[in-house]
């Protein structure tokens, strides 16, 4: 991969998770200049040429440079970078984190659930589409556009989301994700998000963490049920209160299940202890998903009559932090080494001095 020089940190990330993702690295020479279908006359045709330009927008690949953000190994500092030319491939295969894209899940996830909108409504499954863990919102955006392209105004598009980032207890493995703010993103500014676009019509949003929220919902109809809960208890918890309503033909899909193992842990618990077989089909090198075939009745677990203790947000700065780009810090690093420079000078200097 092409980038700026090898002092650069979000460079070496980069190079670390594909190292540590080899069906990420495999993926990359497949992966085409990312370009929208061009409209033409019949309605079919601006209808594909609408929804590819929004999947770019969504991923910030519009232009002929996007910025990546990653946080910076062993020092728990976020740093931004310009990518360009093969460099955009990992937005496009959904490895890194936008600064500016509403989404992490790249145009190959984008353009799979898409198709399994499409599919729903083709096949008349009934009920509503739910994602749970929706960051920016830009997954649940292309889930209401394409139900729009469609005619289809009668469904709703549900959006569960802390909107505050991870609990304080919160880990991926050795990952405490608790203290990011650049993931939590107020509702405020996810609703926003979905008026740009003039998509927030029949969009339902659900504020809170998972098991204070999501067993309310384990009434409901879906059509679709997508998942980026990350953690094993915020899998289980979506897996216990939705998959119960979903419709025979509707698609559950696992943003995280060929990537991180507590997910997976999580998915392949429930698929055993419910006699789930139908097959696990990969979308790419992250996500995967099912169709369910039946309608055999999977109860959900009982709600508490005594409410738990909601999980504790962390504290979070009202004026979100800035990304430094990879550029300011090395300057910043520069001038702490000129500043030391300079002490240490003045230090040597004194004694002569005042000696006179």
């Amino acid at each position: 991969m092409s980038g700026e020089p090898f002092d650069d940190p979000i460079a070496e990330l980069h190079a670390f998770l594909l190292d540590a993702r080899p069906a990420a690295r495999d993926s990359l020479p497949s992966v085409r200049e990312p370009g929208a279908t061009g409209p033409g006359p019949d309605v079919e045709r601006l209808r594909s040429a609408y929804l590819d330009l929004l999947k770019l927008s969504l991923c910030d690949l519009t232009g002929t440079t996007t910025v990546s953000v990653g946080a910076i190994r062993n020092s728990g500092t976020l740093a931004s970078r310009t990518l360009r030319d093969d460099d955009r491939k990992l937005r496009a295969i959904g490895l890194d984190w936008p600064l500016q894209g509403l989404t992490m899940t790249g145009l190959h996830r984008l353009a799979d659930l898409q198709a399994c909108v499409e599919q729903i409504v083709r096949d008349g499954v009934e009920g509503d589409l739910i994602e749970a863990g929706a960051w920016r919102g830009g997954s649940s955006i292309l889930m209401r556009a394409t139900l729009d392209s469609l005619g289809e105004r009668g469904r709703e598009v549900w959006v569960a989301d802390s909107f505050q980032g991870f609990a304080a207890d919160d880990a991926v493995g050795d990952v405490d994700l608790g203290p990011n703010d650049f993931l939590a993103i107020p509702l405020e500014e996810v609703r926003a998000n979905f008026a740009r676009f003039g998509l927030d019509s029949g969009v339902r949003f659900v504020p809170g963490f998972f098991k204070d929220t999501l067993p309310s919902l384990s009434d409901g109809r879906w059509a679709l049920v997508r998942m980026d809960g990350d953690t094993y208890h915020a899998t289980m918890t979506t897996l216990e209160s939705l998959y119960p309503g979903l419709a025979p033909g509707g698609h559950l899909i696992i943003d995280d299940y060929l990537l991180i193992d507590d997910c997976k842990r999580a998915v392949d618990d429930f698929r055993e202890r419910h006699g789930i077989t139908e097959p696990l089909e990969e979308i790419d090198w992250s996500a995967a998903r099912w169709r369910r075939g039946d309608d055999r009745r999977i109860e959900p677990p009982p709600r508490s009559a005594e409410p738990g203790t909601p999980r504790a947000p962390v504290e979070r700065d009202s004026a979100r932090q800035e990304v430094p780009t990879v550029r300011e810090l090395q300057l910043e690093r520069e001038v702490a080494e000129l500043r030391k420079r300079v002490g240490a000078g003045r230090a040597r200097w004194r004694p002569r001095l005042f000696s006179r």
